[in-house]
């Protein structure tokens, strides 16, 4: 049986992170192959206040100076632990020191024949063998959003880990193109994934009037689910569901995700500003960071998810993934990463063209559509994730067969 390690170093404190998690955790599970799925989720400081003269001497300056010293969290007690559950497969998370010592060691200990994805290039210390992976290539497209710094420190990271790892996956086939621009001459042999929406079982049964009770949202609504950073453009969804306001007045927008863009601090002030002058302020439901729960809720009574985004690492992003996989309709921009998805419901518009962005909008308010069955969405869904496992599990036994062989 095949004994697998899911590594949650880089991708457990951000939500697309936990995402991506949960997609190649479903997918592989989806594909039927026997195998022992084990979650290595790093914890940086428990040691370090657990055990030891160490962290006796910590927790008592602690207790000294009026603080109490953080509590380990019991894994049944995490919400990580979800991130790995409902995939019709048992996965036994493991909390492990952060750093690639306790990677090796844990694989070791479980006896695992291979580990993904790595964000970044596993040490020789870790023996198993492992599967990278390239998440995009948004500094060379939009270089005005990074330091030279933070430029040279992907392009090392990625380069690094395109000689050191015999396989790796990306999300699109336009990172796997980028790859091949960025990186010539590299060592590792790239999967790009298939797009693998599909719904969580649990997601039926989620009631979408009570979150809108609970977050203040009525009558009819498009939703932007994405972070408030500048190259998600929310500024064009603005300015296009100003436009169609006038003939819809009681018409909402609500808008998910962190309001924190630490690259420029002030464009969210700005988008604010932006509301009032478009006078839409009060149409506008900005609602933060919410549970996912609570936001594929709210998705699933949508007129439609609007995403108006410059550059995506993968098609459509998060949202749009949820929203195939629920059966409701998508708008979305014509960036080549999302021309990659061919599915009924989602439908495309130029970047940055508020204009074409509006008459989709009220295309889409003057054309409701049926939503599938939840056995239909059930069985596509399956489909797309029976197909982005196998690409995944091709990717594993290329990285097992290099290492039988030497290479």
């Amino acid at each position: 049986m095949l004994k697998l390690g899911l590594l949650g170093h880089g991708f457990v404190r951000w939500t697309g992170g936990q995402d991506f998690l949960r997609l190649i955790t479903a997918s592989i599970a989806a594909t039927g192959v026997p195998m022992e799925l084990h979650a290595l989720l790093p914890e940086p400081r428990r040691r370090f206040y657990e055990q030891g003269l160490t962290g006796t001497l910590w927790r008592s300056g602690r207790r000294w100076l009026g603080y109490e010293p953080p509590v380990a969290r019991s894994a049944a007690s995490e919400p990580m632990e979800r991130v790995f559950h409902g995939h019709g497969v048992e996965v036994h998370v493991h909390r492990i020191e952060a750093g690639h010592s306790a990677i090796a060691r844990a694989s070791q200990r479980l006896g695992l024949h291979a580990l993904l994805p790595a964000d970044s290039a596993l040490k020789p210390v870790v023996k198993a063998p492992w599967v990278g992976y390239i998440y995009d290539f948004q500094h060379r497209h939009l270089p005005q959003y990074f330091t030279s710094e933070e430029s040279a420190s992907r392009d090392r990271r990625f380069k690094t880990t395109l000689s050191r790892a015999s396989s790796v996956i990306v999300n699109a086939r336009d990172v796997a193109s980028d790859i091949e621009r960025y990186c010539p001459g590299h060592a590792a042999q790239v999967f790009a994934l298939p797009f693998g929406a599909a719904p969580a079982d649990h997601w039926f049964a989620l009631d979408s009037k009570a979150s809108q009770l609970k977050y203040g949202v009525t009558g009819a609504y498009f939703i932007i689910s994405s972070q408030f950073w500048k190259h998600k453009d929310h500024l064009t969804a603005f300015r296009a569901f100003a436009d169609v306001v006038k003939d819809y007045p009681e018409l909402s927008l609500v808008c998910t995700g962190s309001t924190e863009d630490h690259r420029d601090p002030a464009y969210f002030p700005g988008l604010l500003q932006s509301l009032e002058s478009l006078g839409i302020t009060k149409r506008v439901l900005i609602l933060g960071l919410i549970p996912k729960d609570d936001q594929i809720a709210l998705l699933k009574d949508a007129v439609a998810v609007i995403q108006p985004t410059l550059f995506e690492g993968g098609p459509g992003g998060g949202a749009v993934y949820d929203a195939v996989a629920l059966g409701v309709r998508s708008i979305i921009s014509d960036i080549p990463v999302n021309l990659e998805i061919a599915e009924e419901l989602v439908s495309f518009f130029p970047a940055g063209d508020c204009s074409s962005l509006a008459g989709r909008l009220r295309a889409a308010l003057a054309a409701p559509h049926a939503r599938s069955s939840t056995e239909t969405l059930i069985e596509n869904g399956q489909k797309r994730r029976r197909l982005c496992g196998s690409r995944i599990l091709e990717a594993i036994e290329f990285a097992r067969h290099q290492q039988r062989n030497g290479a």
